[in-house]
């Protein structure tokens, strides 16, 4: 039979795979997998229709990048594949521009959506909310995008715009939304006082803000707090280190989150030896936007203290990830560890459900929401005596 150029292409990329697969267990990188060959076989056919026989030509490099995409967001939406550059602007923390729209992405159903916008940010203010599906950034479909891809193309220079095609979380038209690009300064643990409660809202957490959080609880102390409100709506964290930190202020000693690792083995992350600045009441409010390290630390106050969580059912963002080098330059953002409370329960894919349901939405006019949250702990005694395991 002869090979036309197509087929000794694609039958070099198969031969490629199957070598890389089964041989590499010599580089460390990979091992055997039993039935690879069958697998690639069948991928081998699938990629010489689709080159020979779609409706439009399409290059091997689109289909093996897709195909590395869909293999990996079909374990997690965390999981990224990123391209030779993408993966030296990751590996150097380098970002597309200063300006952001003030909304954290996620991949869901195949399209990036907003997991959170910042109040009083462009995106909030465009109306973006938690669950809107994100389609098309600037006419790029999102479809083959991943989340780390997403949130460099939401960023930019000041003044700059990016136009998104979004499908509304209820249902409702399609529409099109052009935002203005700004700096926005990063929010920081703030709190107030209400009669004989205290609020701290944590918006979102980066580094310090476990000090920050310690400096705004002695305050609201001295102003006369008797029971303590930590609103952790739209709050997302990549890191652990802070929510730790957060966690260590209210639980002096014990585990706050558990992460279960394949390679490495399960790792107890334990109170980081804080001074203790709250014992008395305690509630947490959560949202839908409740996400990553942000869910670790409602879980471990709840697990580990007591401490009542309430509002919604929050994201469900639970995996740790590593960026992962490749042999060719590129490489993926990989999910790697399982987060656990520290009674072992998980939450990703899932969410954390809260004590009591409170509906409402933090945008609301007075805000109702926090409003019933600050009634129900008012009816709250101190939290149970009693530490992490």
């Amino acid at each position: 039979m002869t090979l036309t150029l197509d087929r000794k292409l694609l039958v070099g990329v198969s031969a490629a795979l199957v070598a890389m697969t089964l041989f590499g267990g010599f580089t460390g990188r990979t091992a055997t997998v039993e039935g690879t060959y069958d697998y690639l076989r069948v991928f081998n056919e699938a990629l010489y229709l689709a080159v020979n026989n779609y409706v439009e030509p399409v290059g091997i490099d689109a289909l093996m990048q897709g195909a590395y995409r869909g293999l990996l967001e079909s374990l997690d939406p965390a999981n990224e594949y990123l391209t030779p550059e993408q993966f030296q602007k990751a590996s150097k923390g380098d970002s597309a521009g200063a300006a952001e729209i003030g909304l954290s992405v996620s991949k869901r159903h195949g399209y990036i959506v907003a997991v959170a916008a910042v109040p009083g940010g462009p995106a909030a203010g465009a109306g973006l909310v938690t669950g809107d599906a994100i389609l098309t950034i600037d006419n790029r479909p999102t479809r083959m995008m991943g989340a780390w891809e997403a949130s460099q193309a939401l960023r930019g220079r000041a003044g700059t715009k990016v136009t998104l095609n979004v499908a509304p979380r209820d249902g409702g038209d399609r529409r099109t939304a052009t935002i203005e690009r700004k700096v926005m300064t990063p929010a920081v643990p703030t709190g107030v006082a209400t009669g004989d409660a205290g609020v701290v809202q944590v918006a979102g957490i980066r580094e310090g803000d476990a000090r920050r959080l310690h400096e705004a609880v002695v305050a609201l102390k001295g102003q006369g707090m008797k029971r303590l409100l930590l609103d952790l709506r739209g709050c997302v964290s990549e890191s652990l280190a802070e929510p730790i930190g957060m966690a260590s202020l209210f639980i002096s000693d014990g585990v706050i989150v558990s992460v279960a690792d394949r390679q490495e083995g399960d790792k107890a992350y334990r109170a980081d030896g804080r001074r203790r600045v709250w014992d008395g009441p305690i509630a947490v409010l959560v949202d839908e936007g409740t996400s990553r390290g942000c869910e670790a630390l409602a879980a471990a106050l709840r697990d580990g203290l007591g401490a009542a969580v309430v509002g919604q059912k929050t994201w469900g963002a639970g995996t740790v990830t590593s960026l992962v080098p490749l042999r060719n330059g590129d490489g993926v953002i990989l999910a790697t560890g399982l987060m656990q409370s520290p009674t072992g329960k998980e939450w990703n894919g899932e969410g954390l459900d809260p004590d009591l349901v409170i509906a409402g939405d933090i945008r609301d006019e007075g805000d109702p929401q926090r409003r019933k949250a600050i009634e129900y702990l008012r009816g709250l005694g101190a939290p149970a005596a009693r530490d992490a395991a």
